[in-house]
């Protein structure tokens, strides 16, 4: 096959949204990747101003070459789009016209697989848990039915049964709808505790924590709730910060720019439709999911790494962020398991180790390099603190 003329420039057309987080960051990855694209002319548009047939032509009356559709327009254009051999690339958009065409279009979609599977092992290694739980999206759309079914394969197999949150497609369609709230209320309760729950969105996993609040179940200790999306606006709404699965949607955008480029170099080109997975960016853990795990627990896990690393110079804050729960209660945990603090307990496990050290050949200098202490005189007076004794030099040989 010989390559296509290429033209001056290419026509496209972006039907996109920026009303949200998600959606602006989308945005600015299409942006992003046009920097390799520099022969495009792109015109932008609202799903919602995407409805008729002449928004098929740029402001100076040129035919589109190519279009990115973030979301759909009105059935009429996008009707007419599937008809056309018109170069096009689908982000998360479902639609059997659509779906039909088998030539110069491609598919960009959000892994869901990836989100549900990413939420049960966040929340897997923040606790122990006696069930899970997870809260659809409005409408149990596809995507959302998509994470539920990866998050529960995946907590089986960390030993957790999960109960869903509406079992069937009868959720009322808006969260301050009585019969939310009710039916929302009545699930957390009846849910064995402590409980890991993942919410399709950040919005549900807001809703999720004000019904614990207003049934007095404490999150995280009780409830342990993932969201999906980062969406910060949610936290102001529950009184929390909440853990989310970080989608990438900047990944997303430029791949649709990627994808598009394709078909317009290749417009004779003809095979199935290509489909692209955008697996989870990553979880960005927050309150909402702090360990939850019991006290003894908790200290054994903060006393086993500092073990692990008390040849560095550990402060309390570096435990605490390792445990993901707050210095007040860390230490509350501390003085009621351990009978001490976690600075006393830092100090023991590196002293110890600086003994043993002595004791087998080390010098004083040489522990004072290898474990990161400030001086020797530093290390002469925590260790003389710690045990009662200077440290002993060991006898010159002649």
């Amino acid at each position: 096959m010989k390559p296509a003329k290429k033209k001056g420039h290419y026509n496209v057309l972006a039907v996109y949204s920026l009303m949200n987080c998600a959606d602006r960051e989308h945005f600015s990855g299409v942006l992003d990747e046009m920097a390799n694209t520099s022969n495009w002319h792109m015109s932008t548009i609202p799903p919602e101003h995407f409805t008729k047939r002449s928004d098929l032509v740029n402001e100076h009356g040129e035919q589109y070459d190519g279009a990115i559709l973030s979301l759909p327009g009105s059935d009429e254009v996008i009707a007419r789009i599937a008809r056309s051999r018109l170069p096009t690339v689908l982000v998360n958009i479902t639609d059997s016209r659509l779906s039909a065409r088998c030539d110069a279009v491609a598919n960009v979609w959000t892994d869901n697989a990836s989100i549900g599977e990413s939420a049960a092992r966040h929340l897997l290694e923040r606790g122990e848990y006696a069930c899970a739980g997870y809260v659809h999206e409005f409408g149990r759309p596809f995507w959302s039915r998509e994470r539920l079914y990866s998050f529960r394969q995946t907590m089986k197999s960390g030993g957790c049964a999960t109960f869903v949150f509406p079992e069937t497609g009868d959720q009322p369609h808006t969260p301050d709808s009585q019969a939310f709230v009710d039916g929302l209320r009545r699930w957390v309760r009846a849910l064995p505790k402590p409980a890991a729950v993942m919410a399709a969105s950040d919005m549900r996993a807001a809703d999720v924590i004000i019904a614990c609040r207003q049934e007095g179940i404490p999150v995280p200790s009780q409830a342990a709730v993932v969201g999906v999306d980062h969406d910060a606006s949610q936290h102001m709404r529950c009184g929390m910060k909440i853990s989310s699965v970080e989608l990438n949607s900047r990944m997303m955008g430029r791949q649709a720019v990627r994808e598009l480029d394709y078909l317009l170099k290749h417009p004779k080109w003809k095979g199935r439709p290509h489909e692209v997975l955008i697996p989870a960016k990553g979880v960005f853990a927050n309150e909402s999911t702090s360990r939850s795990v019991s006290a003894t627990r908790l200290v054994n896990i903060a006393l086993d790494f500092i073990a692990a690393n008390s040849m560095l110079a550990l402060t309390p804050n570096d435990v605490v962020v390792h445990l993901g729960c707050s210095r007040r209660l860390a230490e509350i945990r501390f003085s009621q398991v351990a009978g001490t603090t976690i600075h006393k307990a830092i100090n023991e496990a590196r002293l110890n180790e600086v003994q043993w050290r002595i004791k087998s050949g080390d010098s004083v200098a040489k522990v004072v390099k290898a474990m990161q202490f400030k001086s020797a005189n530093q290390l002469y007076r925590l260790y003389k603190r710690h045990f009662g004794k200077t440290i002993r030099a060991k006898p010159s040989v002649c």
